[in-house]
């Protein structure tokens, strides 16, 4: 005996099918294939965000090329501008002419050695010297001024004044200057850039008539 369904029973029977198979087909396609994206994309944003970084940093290539061409030329006018260091006796006339210009007295000057600095040009030494001068409060200011703005090759570490004696309201004072002094050894310089060992640096000739 065959039992005939109503069409009302066979719609809901096709229905159910169909809501399973959507329901299959939602947990086993749709739900994997959205976790996917979502991980796509999670993963995509640090890559974008890079990317932008990149194209930025690209976009900025140029004008950081043009900076680093001037940054050289500027190091190579620095180094150009230096005394030689063959030539050290010439800066220390010139220190003593300066002390003159101002009405002071350079009695002593000592050459501390040098030596190399990793933070500075190849070729480039700093060499310490110490200056012993006499003369009046505005004489000795008007040395350090001097000396300070005499050229970027010399930098005032230092200064020290003594009162001997207090024979007026404007006495003579004595005063010590410690300078450090940058010259240029193109010996140096050229084994450095041929990936040479440089040479220790012999040590700083002094100007006639001074005192180490």
């Amino acid at each position: 005996m065959s039992t005939k369904l109503s069409p009302r029973n066979l719609f809901l029977i096709v229905l159910a099918v169909c809501l399973l198979v959507l329901a299959l087909w939602f947990v086993l396609r749709f739900q994997p294939r959205q976790q996917q994206i979502t991980e796509l994309q999670s993963q995509a944003e640090p890559l974008q965000t890079r990317v932008d970084t990149m194209r930025a940093a690209a976009q900025r290539l140029p004008a950081l090329r043009e900076s680093v061409a001037r940054l050289r030329t500027d190091q190579q006018e620095f180094v150009t501008a230096l005394p030689q260091a063959a030539n050290f006796g010439a800066v220390l006339d010139g220190l003593r002419r300066t002390t003159a210009a101002t009405g002071a007295t350079l009695n002593t000057f000592a050459v501390q050695g040098g030596g190399a600095d990793s933070g500075l040009p190849g070729g480039v030494r700093p060499i310490g010297l110490s200056l012993g001068v006499s003369g009046k409060f505005a004489q000795i200011f008007e040395t350090l001024r001097a000396v300070e703005t005499a050229g970027r090759f010399t930098t005032v570490n230092n200064v020290a004044l003594q009162l001997p004696a207090a024979t007026s309201f404007d006495p003579e004072l004595q005063g010590t200057l410690g300078l450090t002094v940058y010259t240029f050894d193109p010996a140096q310089a050229s084994a450095q850039a041929e990936g040479g060992t440089p040479q220790a640096p012999e040590a700083a000739p002094s100007a006639p008539g001074g005192t180490q």
